[in-house]
């Protein structure tokens, strides 16, 4: 450390060079303080960090502010239902399976016997519940006959009838529900099945059924990769999860009415030859700017809720302000026009209107690469200067890819669908913890893309699976899908 002394005693060359040097010390730690309380600004709002990151705090700022806009800035809901909405309740069934009639036996005034009196009025009430469940055996026998001509003939069981003792497709498909849909863990599956139902499976049953399930959706699985290669446009979107202690990823190719999972060791370009939906693919595919998928021969769409995020985040940095927010508040405008044109049953917007949006969109790519320019000492970026550079230049670069969506009404303007459909992947990760092994992350997946299909069509889950485990699971069909 320099004393008062030791700085007297300089030259004034010296001097100089210690201010310049002091001065650039200053800089740089005020670019540091800059980055370090804009790190600390992260939240799910402005940045890829999941809304479980944000503090107790934020979290609350953040719902809130979605109160407030749900009821149009005004004052903090209620719980419960609120005034002017239409209310629900239980309602009566006409022909109720069982009716007990109460009778008064004595009056309540003179305390005389009731049971020859006259009746004047029925109240009614009714209590919905659940019978007892109980299994029901069903013994199979198939019988050998003789012919005439001296040959036996046996009757062959049923699919379902698997073994002296097995359990049926109901059974099975109660299982499967349990692990792959509400992704309880296989102990728990067994301990729920022997309170509800009152039948004791043991842990390697359960995984067995688990295991059964999945093989059983091989038809299913290349069927619906074959119908999403048909679509014109797609989701895709991938995450991780655990091995033991090794990471795999999760990868989603979906629609709103189609789901395909893949579990695989490798985030990169041989997970997508495995799903195999990609590999020349013609349509558009929606995505969030991950370099690998760059590499397809498909249109892009660039999700703009990833970009909104981006934008948010640069625009705290006083310096790009202008150009962030007014390329946030131009996407959101597009993407109104867009859904006002689908309103109206439009198949594309006004040309006049996209060359509007289109030169507005120039304007502004121009004010941020202007707002970005090379340093001038030849020092290279700091972190807060690559964000926004980098911003800039992905605008720049991919305004087609960007504006897909502005073009063709098909495509919608974020990969929320994606997001969606992988987020029981983190559910599962919460309540069941990490996978035992790969063969563990194929089938969870396996069934994933199964359960999510068959309920974006309708069909409930327990019945899927008792179709799946009766050896006809419900197949996508081409003509279906969009």
């Amino acid at each position: 450390m320099l004393t008062p002394e030791a700085v007297g005693g300089l030259s004034q060359s010296e001097l100089v060079s210690l201010v310049l040097r002091l001065v650039e010390d200053n800089q740089r730690l005020q670019a540091e303080v800059v980055s370090l309380r804009a790190e600390l600004a992260k939240n799910s709002g402005n940045s890829s960090k999941p809304p479980s990151r944000d503090p107790a705090v934020e979290r609350e700022h953040q719902a809130e502010a979605r109160r407030a806009k749900r009821s149009g800035g005004g004052k903090r809901r209620r719980p419960g239902k609120q005034p002017g909405s239409t209310g629900t309740t239980l309602e009566m069934v006409a022909n109720p399976d069982a009716v007990v009639v109460h009778e008064p036996l004595r009056c309540r005034g003179c305390g005389g016997d009731l049971a020859e009196a006259e009746v004047t009025a029925t109240a009614r009430r009714q209590v919905i519940d659940l019978p007892e469940p109980k299994p029901i055996v069903t013994e199979h026998q198939a019988r050998t006959r003789r012919c005439g001509c001296g040959t036996e003939t046996a009757a062959a069981f049923p699919a379902a009838v698997r073994a002296r003792v097995s359990y049926g497709p109901r059974v099975r498909a109660i299982v499967a529900y349990l692990l792959a849909r509400q992704h309880i863990p296989v102990e728990r599956t067994a301990e729920a099945v022997r309170d509800l139902f009152g039948i004791r499976l043991s842990t390697g049953c359960v995984d067995d059924i688990y295991s059964d399930a999945a093989r059983r959706l091989k038809g299913f699985l290349a069927a619906l990769v074959v119908v999403l290669r048909t679509l014109a446009v797609l989701h895709v979107d991938e995450t991780t999860d655990r091995i033991g202690t090794k990471t795999c990823w999760m990868h989603v190719v979906s629609t709103a009415r189609f789901t395909l999972i893949h579990a695989s060791v490798t985030r990169g370009w041989d997970a997508v030859k495995e799903v195999g939906v990609l590999i020349g693919y013609r349509g558009v595919v929606v995505h969030d700017r991950l370099a690998m998928y760059w590499k397809l021969k498909a249109k892009h769409q660039v999700c703009a809720a990833h970009l909104l995020r981006d934008l948010a985040s640069v625009a705290e940095i006083a310096s790009q302000a202008a150009w962030a927010t007014g390329l946030a508040r131009l996407l959101v405008e597009i993407n109104n026009a867009c859904d006002d044109a689908r309103e109206r049953g439009l198949k594309t917007l006004a040309p006049t209107l996209k060359r509007s949006f289109s030169s507005r969109y120039d304007a502004l790519v121009a004010d941020a690469v202007a707002a970005n320019p090379e340093p001038a000492t030849g020092r290279k970026r700091d972190a807060l200067e690559r964000r926004s550079y980098n911003l800039a230049v992905a605008f720049s670069t991919h305004k087609a890819s960007i504006l897909t969506y502005m073009h063709d009404l098909r495509c919608g303007m974020t990969n929320n669908q994606g997001e969606r459909d992988l987020r029981p992947v983190k559910l599962h990760r919460k309540v069941s913890s990490c996978f035992k092994s790969q063969a563990g992350a194929q089938r969870f997946a396996a069934l994933r893309s199964y359960l999510s299909t068959t309920r974006k069509h309708d069909i409930p889950a327990i019945e899927a699976l008792t179709r799946l485990f009766n050896g006809d699971p419900w197949m996508p069909q081409v003509a279906q899908g969009t």
